[in-house]
């Protein structure tokens, strides 16, 4: 498993197991398989397993479905809870939200032992969620808009020299849509649009740690611009297609 997106994995996972439709060891293993999950703040020092005290007492609330929050500087849609929590949140790019609460989860330090890196969850109390809804169907046209746009901009720039030296890096981008780890009862039209987000979110991490030195400060700055409505779609996106259970328990 990827060690981003396990506030997507816990939503995704938990969601099914909260129906049914997957084991609650099959939900750890997808969100805390790599690394030594801690309980950190609004957890009790003596969760072990932060990750299985958060579904049990999410199941135990009355939850039937969780919902996933992708916040980034600027855009903080779906952020709920404390202001503490709130900011762990915003740092860490995620958070998942049931009744009563919701958790995130930030990455601590290296261990010299073979459990490797340390994640701490955070938990925050919350009252009510913010309404979120974003439609699988409005995504994918979003998506499908914003790649439309974007490409015939830099066609029209004819910008296409600083992909050379990324190509590799890109190639294997492209390929995190294949890497996709969810439950079987995910339902398919997410599964393919997650496919896609992923596959575009790398590309876009590739293309943010290109050196730019080879462009001025307003072409970087303009190509920033292009590049923003993609992201923004991107990221939409993934909330859709990881958010699935919670359009299908709304309809």
């Amino acid at each position: 498993m990827s060690d981003h997106r396990r506030c997507a994995q816990l939503a995704a996972w938990g969601s099914a197991w909260l129906a049914g439709a997957a084991a609650f060891d099959d939900v750890l293993d997808a969100v805390a398989s790599r690394g030594r999950q801690a309980g950190g703040p609004g957890f009790s020092p003596g969760d072990v397993h932060p990750v299985g005290a958060a579904l049990s007492e999410w199941k135990r609330a009355g939850t039937s479905v969780l919902r996933l929050a992708l916040p980034v500087p600027g855009d903080v849609r779906g952020l709920a809870g404390p202001s503490e929590f709130r900011d762990a949140a915003l740092r860490a790019g995620e958070a998942v939200y049931g009744r009563e609460f919701g958790v995130t989860v930030l990455p601590g330090r290296d261990t010299p032992s073979s459990a490797g890196r340390e994640y701490s969850w955070h938990r925050g109390e919350v009252s009510e969620l913010p309404p979120d809804p974003i439609r699988i169907a409005d995504a994918e046209h979003d998506l499908t808009e914003s790649i439309r746009e974007t490409a015939s901009f830099f066609a029209r720039q004819g910008v296409t020299s600083w992909l050379t030296d990324t190509a590799p890096a890109l190639s294997n981008a492209r390929r995190a849509g294949e890497r996709l780890h969810l439950p079987p009862s995910h339902p398919p039209r997410a599964v393919r649009l997650l496919a896609q987000g992923e596959r575009l979110s790398a590309v876009l991490t590739v293309v943010d740690a290109d050196d730019t030195a080879q462009l001025t400060v307003a072409a970087a700055a303009e190509r920033s611009a292009a590049l923003a409505p993609l992201r923004l779609a991107v990221r939409r996106a993934l909330l859709a297609g990881y958010n699935a259970a919670a359009e299908i328990s709304a309809n």
